[in-house]
């Protein structure tokens, strides 16, 4: 790597971090739980029904760890085991605090996300979009990867069809 390239990625690394802590600042101060929880919300409102040993998978949890985050989420009433064909794997649902939370925080991500979008002009933003899109795209290994990565993603800015994260999206192919 020259040395140009190695400020590149230097800066890459520093964004992440930046955008990171202030997305983590941000809804901190919009909830009162933890980011493994903000991360059960936000996928379980992507994936109705998911159980908890999908769920663990993918907010990166030891099974028993995301049934006591489960448990707890249960008890504030954010989300609701529903009934299913194997009392094992009950479908998890958000309650209408899960749903309000998991928007609350989506709006606040966005809100972070937005500000140093800000300091570029639209064909910049363009530009950088299909940049990112093409750097995600070569990142993408399977669906578990993908899934985990999008944790806190909101499905509605970026449909699963268009997703560079999505094996097999040809968008930034």
């Amino acid at each position: 790597m020259n040395k140009s390239d190695a400020r590149t990625a230097n800066m890459l690394g520093a964004l992440s971090l930046v955008m990171t802590d202030a997305v983590a600042k941000e809804l901190e101060a919009l909830t009162d739980i933890c980011d493994s929880d903000w991360a059960a919300l936000i996928v379980i409102e992507q994936n109705p029904g998911i159980t908890v040993d999908r769920l663990a998978r993918i907010v990166r949890l030891s099974q028993p760890g995301a049934v006591r985050m489960i448990n707890r989420l249960v008890e504030e009433g954010r989300v609701e085991r529903q009934q299913g064909a194997d009392r094992r794997a009950r479908p998890l649902a958000l309650t209408a605090e899960g749903q309000r939370m998991v928007r609350a925080m989506l709006l606040g991500r966005e809100k972070v996300l937005r500000e140093p979008l800000d300091a570029l002009t639209a064909d910049e933003r363009a530009t950088f979009t299909r940049l990112m899109e093409k750097m995600l795209h070569s990142l993408t290994t399977d669906e578990a990867a993908s899934d985990t990565a999008c944790r806190l993603c909101d499905g509605n800015a970026c449909p699963t069809e268009s997703c560079p994260l999505t094996p097999g999206c040809d968008r930034a192919a």
